[in-house]
């Protein structure tokens, strides 16, 4: 222990409190240097050795202390001391030793600097005391001159500085890692917005005033729909959360994120940073930070690297609102499509069953033509109209959304007395570039009632209200009932049960009607027609299956199946010695339209070995005319196989009687609605007559169908129809039916 303590330590330390010059200002941000000695003309000699002296840029704050215990105290009171310089001999003839021990290991002070030194060296061997203690640089106080003080003293704190550095670098990377995993956490901007401001905090070790400002998206918006505004803020700014820039009063924010935007990058001023995270898919993003202190260059490489993991995880959740867009609405409208209408209605389903709120759908009538003859984007632009209208027609609390390409779904409140009056939107023509579209549209409802099945089934039962509805006319409503899902659920048992006869071969089989000349007996040919008996007998109507067939395409594997079948029936009376007549076969419309029906017709009939000219196709008026020219086309490849054509129902489309002079057909069918009307006193203006004449002058063949008495009979004859066909000759019947019914008939063949 020294012998020159001559002033107390209480004296001395009052001593240099009030001389300001040796102490910086906390604003100065001072490098703290804690002088531990037990001599006041120690701590004496050494203010004044460092009075004003500046190192590495900045001011030096001496802290002082006498002993051991004073010295632990000031160094928990400040964690940010740089250098210590420590006496050995104080309290005890190692109590600076001992004080080594309790920095580095009870304290944790690693990064701080510690120049030991003694005017005693024989306590304190230089080499033992270097090898054995956690001390930076070992003097003799003889020999730290005025000099020598200062150059030890700057290399201590060049050290301690650059341990700093790279300790902030170290932390600084450990906080990028751990933010750029968990910056991929959120998955929309809002939550994102929150933790961009909270890990900023983290990087700079302190609450900070910042703002987040970035694209808003309510989640009806989609990309490109929202405003920008704040998403987040804290501290000062904590209030502005929420705000568009032009309502927020802070001059000095709004330049900071006005240049940053302009600029496209970042941009620190005096005080304040504004970080650009960056642009995508249309959408930017900001923070603006107020700065306690300018910013290290380390620092700004920081925040570089930062910002790139800002950038990446904010392009993130940009693609995740962008995918959850398209997933659940549809981008035309801007309405929740199919799946996120039924996910809205099972959230609120327990509120809305408390009464009142109906669903509906709201399907518009023939919009496909209407899209096709107006183009694409006039029928987008009336589908946008549409939604205008129905949303202020329901008003804010409903819920809209396009559920289908011309379908849009409404939950709302209203009384099924009131419901039908939604139709009311479609009552003025819309305006579509100048003109006016006059549109319809039909709608099912349905009562939101606690349901299995929830929204899905409730959705189900408006749709089956609208099936009934179509049928009931194009500008029409119902609401469900339980008798609608009756019928369904049977038409969906009939139509597995068709499938089923058709995959096995039982329970589908032809009838056939003769078709005879007029005023004989003798036969020209029969009509096959489809006929499905039950395994229990039941015999199912064609009126009954064949819709319900031609609704889900079946229609086409069964017309393939009855083509096969009665050209095998053909061979087969061949066989037996049946004299040859014609065999008339319906050609479905969709069938028809196969690109490949010439090709399959083709192999049936090699595969089966009948004579085409045996078959006749006969194809209804208003498949014909769809489209004449690739229809025309199409019969002349029929026929180049050697089977003759037929149009049937002839006169009960909307084409002309002169479309028969441009399709390549051998024979008229007069329908039976027109030989049901005829009598003696119409015969000679009636459509039946206008039909033979025309037929005549084009050299085509003409059968009456649905003859049903003699008088009918006798004045197709008169009005010269070659053939008949009709419950006065046969009703239809099956083959060995129609074997004995030649013969029992003595009907010969032509």
């Amino acid at each position: 222990m020294s012998m020159l303590a001559v002033t107390r330590p209480e004296e001395f330390i009052e001593f240099l409190e009030d001389d300001e010059s040796a102490h910086a200002t906390p604003a100065e941000r001072a490098w703290k240097v804690l002088i531990v000695d037990d001599d006041a003309e120690v701590h004496q000699a050494t203010l004044f050795a460092l009075r004003g002296v500046t190192i590495c840029g900045r001011k030096l704050e001496l802290l002082n202390a006498a002993s051991s215990l004073e010295a632990r105290a000031v160094l928990e009171r400040n964690p940010d001391v740089a250098v210590i310089l420590l006496d050995v001999v104080m309290e005890s003839h190692d109590a600076g030793l001992a004080l080594v021990r309790v920095i580095r290991e009870e304290l944790g002070r690693r990064d701080t600097r510690i120049i030991l030194r003694t005017g005693q060296p024989g306590y304190a061997p230089e080499l033992s005391v270097i090898r054995d203690y956690d001390i930076n640089d070992y003097r003799t106080k003889s020999e730290l001159t005025h000099t020598r003080l200062i150059t030890t003293l700057t290399a201590a704190i060049r050290s301690y500085e650059q341990i700093g550095a790279l300790d902030e670098s170290r932390r600084g990377l450990e906080l990028l890692i751990e933010t750029g995993n968990q910056l991929f956490v959120p998955r929309d901007v809002q939550a994102f917005a929150d933790a961009a401001l909270r890990h900023l905090e983290g990087f700079f070790g302190a609450p900070l005033s910042a703002v987040f400002y970035g694209p808003s998206d309510g989640g009806l918006q989609g990309p490109g729909g929202e405003t920008p505004c704040i998403l987040a803020a804290s501290g000062d700014y904590r209030e502005l959360a929420g705000k568009p820039l032009s309502d927020v009063g802070n001059e000095a924010l709004v330049n900071s994120l006005r240049s940053g935007l302009a600029a496209r990058r970042h941009v620190f001023d005096t005080g304040s940073a504004c970080l650009y995270i960056g642009r995508t898919h249309g959408k930017e993003a900001l923070i603006h930070v107020d700065l306690s202190r300018p910013a290290t260059e380390l620092t700004l490489r920081m925040i570089e690297v930062l910002c790139v993991s800002l950038g990446v995880g904010f392009e993130n959740v940009v693609l995740f609102e962008r995918l959850r867009f398209f997933a659940y609405y549809d981008p035309l409208t801007r309405l929740p499509n199919r799946t996120r209408f039924l996910d809205r209605i099972d959230e609120e389903l327990p509120t809305l069953t408390a009464g009142g709120w109906l669903l509906g759908i709201i399907d518009i009538v023939r919009f496909a033509e209407l899209n096709d003859a107006l183009g694409h984007r006039s029928g987008d632009l009336l589908l946008v109209e549409v939604t205008r209208r129905l949303q202020a027609w329901v008003g804010p609390d409903a819920l809209v959304a396009r559920v289908a390409g011309d379908a849009f779904g409404v939950c709302w409140r209203s009384g099924r007395e009131t419901a039908p009056a939604i139709l009311d939107v479609f009552a003025v023509p819309f305006t579509v570039r100048g003109h006016a579209i006059p549109m319809r549209a039909r709608a099912g409802f349905v009562d939101l009632a606690p349901t299995p099945g929830g929204a899905v089934e409730l959705l189900k039962r408006a749709n089956l209200a609208l099936s009934h509805a179509k049928q009931a006319g194009s500008q029409h409503w119902q609401f469900f009932s339980g008798d609608m899902e009756s019928s369904t659920q049977n038409r969906v048992r009939l139509l597995t049960e068709l499938r089923s006869a058709l995959q096995q071969g039982k329970g589908l089989r032809l009838h056939y009607q003769p078709q005879v000349a007029s005023g004989s007996t003798e036969l020209l040919g029969c009509e096959a027609l489809i006929r499905w008996v039950k395994p229990s007998g039941e015999v199912v109507s064609p009126e009954v299956f064949i819709p319900l067939a031609e609704y889900t395409g079946m229609i086409v594997d069964i017309g393939e199946w009855v083509i096969s079948e009665a050209c095998r029936q053909v061979v087969r009376w061949d066989a037996q010695g049946m004299p040859g007549f014609r065999m008339g076969i319906n050609i479905s419309a969709a069938q028809f339209r196969e690109a490949d029906f010439v090709a399959k017709t083709a192999r049936i009939i090699t595969e089966s070995g009948v004579d085409p000219a045996r078959l006749e196709f006969e194809i209804t008026e208003s498949v014909a005319m769809e489209d004449p020219l690739s229809v025309a086309n199409q019969l002349r490849e029929l026929k180049a196989l050697g089977l003759r054509v037929a149009v049937d129902d002839f006169g009960c489309g909307f084409s002309s009687l002169g479309s028969l002079n441009r399709l390549p057909f051998d024979r008229v069918k007069i329908d039976r609605a027109f030989v049901r009307e005829l009598t003696p006193e119409t015969k000679e203006d009636c459509i039946a007559t206008m039909i033979i004449r025309l037929a005549k002058s084009l050299g085509l063949e003409v059968i009456a169908e649905g003859v049903e008495t003699h008088q009918q009979a006798g004045l197709l004859e008169e009005m010269g129809c070659q053939e008949m066909q009709g419950f006065l000759y046969a009703s239809p019947m099956g083959a060995e039916a129609l074997e004995q019914w030649i013969a029992g008939r003595g009907l010969v063949s032509h």
